[in-house]
């Protein structure tokens, strides 16, 4: 690199992710005001997947977006590959893994994090957006209930779900989800799924519904990192860990430390579960009927319906 360009890219620092999924570019959003903040005048570029562009395109610390897939590290005096550097400490201090995924994040790129702000912010047209898609479906105050993850290993049982749509709908609340495709199991129970929408759609809705119900995926990171109240239901991974930035979470999860008689996890180890082969593992199928009612009272709680 000539002294030309050099003096160019000097302040320039490349943060790269070459994978998703939609819950870590949200995770992600919380690592950039800290490292904005070590030097205001340093450009943030952050590299991802083009798909999750409008995950993180209205951030207010980050200064370019860049195709991960083709931008070059070598062009950047200092750059940071964030892609694995989370499941490589998980796997590695398991089952006691203590750090939020932001703060893996940062201790990689050498930074400690003061703040874990994911700074989304929707224009008045996406709000808006989602308004009048809750309005289509109801009046009444609405929960988005999301049972279905990218890792089906986190995906509630068909009798775990009718549990909380029958407890939630016993509460007054309509319920409906979100999701790429339509849900079997939700349909048998006449719950709407709104399918395929953009991201910022996705957003729109979420900051439109009054709760949201969810396991480990994106709709329980975007609520929790936006102050909606939220109940996750967690599985292998630590929710929380996952959780412990997010003030309106409830979280529903067999754990060591608020479960005495529960050994097991989470453990972050589920392909190498020693009790079963089976891809639903204990730590799901031995969530009860009673944890989920319970963690969603919980949440009701705290936030009271108000219609």
């Amino acid at each position: 690199m000539g002294l030309h360009e050099f003096h160019t890219k000097r302040n320039q620092v490349l943060i790269y992710r070459n994978i998703g999924g939609l819950g870590d570019m949200l995770m992600h959003r919380m690592v950039f005001e800290d490292f904005k903040k070590l030097n205001p005048e340093m450009d943030i570029i952050f590299a991802c997947p083009p798909r999750y562009f409008d995950a993180v395109k209205d951030h207010p610390y980050i200064d370019k977006l860049e195709d991960s897939s083709t931008v070059n590290s070598q062009d950047y005096v200092v750059s940071y590959n964030t892609t694995s550097c989370c499941s490589r400490y998980e796997t590695a201090v398991a089952p006691l893994a203590d750090k939020h995924r932001s703060d893996i994040w940062a201790g990689h790129c050498g930074v400690e994090l003061q703040n874990h702000n994911m700074h989304i912010k929707l224009s008045q047209e996406e709000l808006d957006y989602g308004a009048t898609e809750i309005a289509k479906l109801t009046d009444q105050t609405s929960v988005a209930l999301c049972p279905v993850s990218a890792m089906p290993s986190k995906n509630l049982l068909d009798h775990q779900i009718e549990i909380a749509v029958n407890h939630l709908r016993k509460k007054g609340l309509f319920v409906f989800s979100l999701h790429t495709e339509p849900i079997k199991s939700l349909a048998k129970l006449n719950v709407p799924v709104l399918c395929n929408r953009k991201i910022r759609e996705w957003m729109g809705i979420l900051s439109a519904t009054d709760y949201v119900v969810s396991v480990d995926t994106a709709a329980f990171h975007y609520a929790g990192g936006t102050g909606k109240p939220v109940v996750g239901i967690f599985t292998w991974a630590d929710g929380y860990v996952y959780g412990q930035f997010y003030d309106t979470k409830t979280i529903v999860q067999l754990h060591r430390n608020t479960h005495p008689d529960w050994k097991c996890g989470p453990c972050y180890k589920w392909p190498d579960c020693p009790f079963t082969t089976k891809p639903e593992k204990p730590c799901l199928t031995k969530i009860t009927a009673q944890m989920i009612e319970n963690g969603i009272d919980s949440m009701l709680k705290i936030y009271p319906i108000c219609n």
